[in-house]
Formats: C-alpha cells, structure tokens, sequence
C-alpha cells in the first residue's frame, strides 16, 4: 500500500492534517493493536522477569545442597555442575530481554 501525501491545513493559525472517516478509523484501529500489543509485551517482561527471579533462587538453592556438583540432574541426565554453569548465562539473556522499563521507584521511563 502506498503511504498517502497528509492533507495539511490551517485552523486559526495551527497547523493540522485532515482525515477521511476511513483514514481516521483505520488509525484509530491501529492505535487500539498497538496499545494491546504494549500490554502483552508488558505481561510477558513481568513473566520473564518472574521466571529470571525463580532461576535465580533455584541455582542459589542447588549450588547450597549440592556444592560438589556431583550426581546428575534427573530429567536431563547431564551433570549438576554443567546446568549452574549455564545459569547465569540464562539469566543474563533473560534480564537482557526483559531491559530495565521502571526505575528503582516503579515509575516508568522516559525516553
């Protein structure tokens, strides 16, 4: 689809565009995707930042019950010390992906 020109007018002395019915509902639905696209992306950062905090607790958790690392893992066979060395890369990526969107205050940002 090809972007059309904006219609720039005047009224009384600020410069605006004028829509049609049609280029004003279709903005209008975008608008309205856009913002629920905001507050899903929003659910899924709190879930990823919950599910960064519980891995977090858990690796804290298994490095105190096994400090050798002996022993393997049951689901996945492989050797304790290999899966808390994975840890903080995970977690890394997970707080990487979740950014920081509020300060410490819980306010949001500014960009």
């Amino acid at each position: 689809m090809a972007k059309p020109n904006p219609r720039h007018i005047t009224v009384d002395g600020k410069p605006m565009v004028a829509l049609t019915p049609q280029e004003y509902a279709t903005l209008s639905a975008t608008r309205r995707q856009v913002g629920a696209l905001g507050s899903r992306l929003r659910v899924v950062r709190e879930t990823l930042r919950a599910t960064s905090d519980l891995l977090s607790d858990l690796v804290t958790a298994l490095e105190a019950e096994h400090p050798t690392g002996r022993g393997a893992a049951p689901e996945t066979g492989r050797p304790m010390t290999v899966l808390l060395a994975s840890a903080p890369e995970l977690l890394a990526r997970a707080r990487r992906a979740v950014g920081k969107s509020r300060d410490q205050t819980g306010r949001r940002r500014r960009r």
